[in-house]
């Protein structure tokens, strides 16, 4: 039974505890709410640990990019060298710089040195330059083409990789596609090989935009576009309104520019092939290897032990041909191997979003 005393009758106020003198140690203190700082002190708490935590995650990611730089080239990162063909272990090397997918540069990556088509093209045609080891380049181009711009870069790399050093041959072997900027920078190599089974050809230019002009007036939609009297061209390509003669016009003559151009490399590039003949093949047609060689448009239909053979008889000594693939780094194995290598799709992607509207192309639309 309770010693405590009982309820106090109703009207008289209620009187503290009476703990029994047998109670061991001091009555128990009234309990106290918590008050607004206990909780802000947990909250600055957590922050701290979160803040402590984020500073210990970005010291080892800099400290996983100063090792991979210590270990790999000058743009950070660890590469392996991979056998391709030739005589395995030779001194004497033939660098391999794939392209593979669409021909697109990409926004920089947070970790590793990906990048898109440009900057890969670029660090392979430096590391070839700067090994001494290495005696010459084969471009490996498995692509449908892409940005009109991108193409044009690498085509002037490679270009001014011949003239700075010209002791060291590059030639170019098709994949299952070479067409448009694949084939665009492929014209800046001395020799070309396809396979037989490769796609190549559709030299031109395209530039693409849907119009929703029709369905727009049938559901009511319209676009507010403000511009000056003085710019009428300004809304050029807008989906909701048709497009001006004068305005399809204006990018026809720009089309017939690029399209010159694309025409003036395959002249300089195909020495055998005067302009007439670049003309003749110059439709936007797609063409197989022997098609292709046909026309004058690729010198021989092989694989890569032809490639191996053409460097020895260029260069009268045996050669390993290798790529260089990158080693996976701290960055990669922290987020799932998202920088080790660029997916081709990712090139694709690229080329198709990262541009405002429609975008000048040496694409094959049939590539995808």
């Amino acid at each position: 039974m309770s010693s405590l005393p009982p309820n106090p009758p109703p009207g008289v106020p209620p009187q503290a505890p009476q703990w029994p003198a047998s109670w061991p140690g001091p009555a128990p203190a009234p309990r106290e709410g918590k008050g607004v700082a206990f909780f802000v002190a947990i909250f600055l708490g957590i922050l701290l640990i979160a803040s402590a935590g984020l500073n210990v995650l970005l010291l080892l990611l800099s400290v996983g990019s100063l090792g991979a730089g210590l270990g790999g080239d000058a743009d950070g990162g660890a590469y392996d060298e991979v056998h391709v063909a030739g005589e395995r272990g030779s001194r004497d090397k033939v660098l391999q710089i794939a392209v593979r997918g669409a021909i697109a540069e990409s926004g920089s990556p947070v970790l590793g040195a990906a990048g898109g088509s440009v900057s890969q093209l670029v660090r392979g045609l430096r590391r070839a330059a700067t090994d001494d080891t290495v005696v010459g380049v084969l471009l490996y181009v498995d692509s449908p083409g892409g940005g009109v711009t991108d193409s044009d870069e690498m085509y002037q790399a490679i270009r001014r990789f011949r003239r700075e050093h010209p002791g060291k041959p590059v030639m170019t072997l098709f994949g299952d596609i070479a067409a448009s900027g694949g084939y665009y920078i492929a014209a800046a190599t001395e020799h070309i090989v396809a396979r037989r089974s490769t796609i190549t050809g559709s030299i031109g230019v395209i530039m693409s935009a849907w119009n929703f002009s029709e369905a727009a007036k049938r559901f009511g939609v319209e676009q507010v576009a403000i511009k000056s009297d003085r710019t009428p061209y300004k809304d050029m390509l807008s989906p909701t309104r048709p497009m001006q003669p004068a305005e399809q016009a204006m990018l026809t003559s720009i089309v017939d520019e690029l399209f010159d151009q694309f025409v003036d490399i395959v002249d300089e590039g195909r020495p055998g092939l005067d302009r007439d003949g670049v003309l003749k093949a110059a439709t936007g047609a797609v063409y197989t290897g022997a098609q292709a060689k046909a026309l004058g448009l690729v010198d021989d239909i092989g694989d890569h032990e032809l490639a191996v053979t053409w460097f020895r008889q260029k260069l009268s000594k045996s050669v390993d041909i290798v790529e260089a693939r990158r080693r996976a780094g701290f960055g990669d194995l922290l987020f799932g191997g998202s920088t080790a290598a660029r997916p081709a799709a990712a090139n694709l992607t690229d080329l198709l979003t990262s541009s405002t509207g429609p975008r000048f192309l040496y694409w094959w639309q049939g590539g995808r």
